[in-house]
């Protein structure tokens, strides 16, 4: 295998790895998220009913909370958002590199066949120059 060969192979296993960390982390913001969101119904839920919904602190602490939870929500989404963009790009570039890696396995079996016909080629004309040499040293034996 190639020198060549084997550095597109490389790179397209640590392109693997990185597609990978990226659906990693796509579950893990998708996780957060939905905690957030469980966070946020037992906030309402506790809102709208009990004696402590009528207090006021009790209010303005819900609403503090739920203006939190909001902002953690939107950078979760932010976050998903670009990781999403990165892996599409990712997915673009490993096609890239696959393709180039179809092309160098094509060229390496090329080279390959070329060399073999070479070699067989070679070996034909030694045999043939042989016998041409040795034919007319058994004719000057006949004689």
């Amino acid at each position: 295998m190639s020198d060549r060969l084997r550095q597109i192979n490389r790179i397209l296993k640590l392109q693997n790895q990185l597609h990978q960390l990226s659906e990693w982390m796509l579950v893990s913001l998708d996780r957060k998220n939905q905690t957030l969101m469980e966070n946020q119904e037992r906030v309402l839920v506790s809102l709208s009913g009990g004696d402590l919904a009528l207090h006021d602190r009790f209010i303005r602490n819900a609403s503090r909370r739920l203006k939190t939870i909001a902002a953690e929500q939107s950078q979760v989404i932010a976050a998903r958002q670009s990781v999403e963009e990165g892996l599409q790009r990712q997915e673009r570039m490993m096609e890239v590199t696959r393709r180039q890696l179809g092309r160098v396995e094509k060229d390496a079996r090329a080279a390959e066949e070329k060399q073999q016909l070479t070699l067989v080629i070679d070996s034909v004309l030694t045999k043939r120059e042989a016998s041409l040499a040795q034919a007319p040293a058994a004719k000057l034996k006949h004689k």
